[in-house]
């Protein structure tokens, strides 16, 4: 578990020492690095939080009853980069996210360390639309307050996001929607193989603050 977020922290530093060492560059009188400066060139890091309304998709999710989403959050660091002019950015990610369910009275909580990676375009000043892959390690999984054995589920996902977003000064206030490819479950109870469609879907309700 400890490698995959050393990894992503270490990928997220190396994208902010980046973007500074950018600032000092041939291009550093055309290109501000600062979150809080004009939005048509976004480049810089920042910390994000906010709302997961999360549920599960696909064919077979009615095999597990009466179900229900799970209202929990996310946070993490994000760090962003613009190309060319400024209207186009990259934006990668690293996130907790709590995803889940509701089921007989029951909680059902997964946490996940995800990693998205985003294209982002700048519609207007204040204006932008994201979209793109993220990757997603499973760390834990808890019934009410009783772990879960992470053996029967398929601990790495992937899948795309979509959203927008507003930003004021150094605020950003977005929404995103993501949806999982990995199925929930690969074993059954009783550790057979299973093949059941059941993806986590999420949407996200985020302030952030760039710095």
């Amino acid at each position: 578990m400890k490698k995959p977020i050393l990894f992503a922290i270490t990928f997220l530093f190396s994208l902010c020492t980046y973007a500074q060492d950018e600032s000092y560059g041939p291009s550093a009188g055309r290109q501000n690095h600062n979150l809080s400066s004009s939005p048509g060139n976004n480049s810089g890091f920042g910390i994000k939080g906010g709302v997961n309304f999360a549920s599960l998709e696909g064919s077979d999710k009615d095999l597990l009853g009466s179900i229900s989403g799970l209202t929990s959050f996310h946070a993490g660091v994000f760090t962003q980069f613009a190309i060319g002019g400024g209207f186009f950015s990259i934006q990668p990610e690293a996130l907790y996210s709590r995803k889940g369910m509701e089921r007989n009275d029951s909680t059902f909580r997964y946490d996940y360390l995800e990693v998205p990676v985003l294209a982002v375009f700048n519609i207007t000043e204040n204006v932008s639309v994201h979209f793109g892959p993220q990757v997603g390690l499973m760390l834990a999984s808890k019934e009410e307050d009783k772990e879960i054995d992470l053996e029967p589920f398929n601990t790495f996902d992937y899948g795309i996001a979509a959203g927008g977003e507003a930003r004021v000064s150094r605020f950003r206030l977005g929404a995103r929607y993501n949806l999982g490819f990995a199925d929930l479950r690969k074993q059954n109870d009783l550790g057979q193989k299973i093949n059941q469609d059941i993806k986590h879907g999420v949407f996200q309700v985020y302030l952030g603050v760039g710095f």
